[in-house]
């Protein structure tokens, strides 16, 4: 539901669609938390009616590829107004790119994140993210390891666990 929330927040600024800059081709599905971030931006741009088709753009988990993605995607001519970006180590490498191709963030346009790492607060502007609660899933990690009736065949013990998410409100979505 984060990535949901951000991107819904994202066009409640008026922004006319939210690109998103997601995994690459051999990203597993089934259990793989940046396919459900990009699920849902998929169901937020749904929700509001809104086509996602060539507005999906692949890039490795990292800065470095983020940031070479984003410098031929902002210097295009169909830049987009907004991105929301699957982890906030693909948004700092968006927000570097625009920042070289003198792109104003968020006057032109505006990135979201998934993660809210350390650095996340310190980019310029500060970087609106999805922040989970990391001690709870840490804790639950722990006890399925430590739990035996995980390992009986036929358990019905539940193996999948949902934690909730929350939108730290940075600038570079456009609030003040």
């Amino acid at each position: 539901g984060g990535a949901q929330l951000a991107t819904r927040h994202l066009l409640e600024h008026g922004y006319p669609y939210v690109a998103c800059l997601g995994g690459v081709e051999s990203t597993p599905v089934i259990g793989d938390p940046v396919t459900d971030h990009v699920e849902g931006w998929r169901r937020a741009m749904r929700e509001a009616g809104l086509s996602t088709e060539g507005r999906l753009f692949k890039a490795l988990y990292n800065r470095y590829d983020a940031y070479n993605v984003a410098l031929k995607l902002l210097a295009g001519p169909d830049r987009p107004p907004a991105i929301f970006c699957s982890t906030d180590d693909q948004a700092i490498g968006v927000l570097r790119a625009a920042r070289e191709l003198r792109i104003d963030v968020p006057g032109e346009l505006a990135v979201a994140g998934f993660d809210d790492v350390k650095e996340a607060a310190l980019t310029d502007p500060p970087l609106t993210t999805v922040s989970s609660d990391r001690p709870a899933m840490a804790r639950a990690a722990v006890d399925l390891v430590l739990d035996d009736g995980l390992r009986v065949a036929g358990s019905l013990r539940e193996r999948v666990k949902q934690f909730p998410s929350a939108l730290i409100v940075r600038r570079s979505c456009g609030c003040g």
